[in-house]
């Protein structure tokens, strides 16, 4: 399991836009940001994508000027159920 964090740059004034374009992508939540043009996401894997693999489709999306891995974690441990 792979869960990461990062920040994404759009064009300005395309923040908006761009948020639900990427929320559409798997594993991909958009938290917040889209009125600063600076959209904060959390990604994971998922049975379609590897979170790495969808990191590197983030700046192909129309509107993207670049994205910035903030936190990676990767780890087994988040898939054993805790007692």
């Amino acid at each position: 399991m792979n869960i990461c964090s990062c920040v994404v740059h759009t064009h300005p004034g395309q923040g908006a836009r761009v948020a639900p374009r990427l929320a559409e992508l798997p594993g991909v939540e958009v938290h917040a940001g889209a009125d600063a043009d600076k959209l904060v996401l959390t990604l994971e894997d998922t049975a379609q994508s590897l979170a790495a693999d969808t990191l590197g489709a983030l700046n192909q999306v129309p509107g993207v000027i670049n994205s910035v891995l903030i936190y990676h974690y990767g780890g087994d441990d988040l898939a054993v159920p805790r007692a």
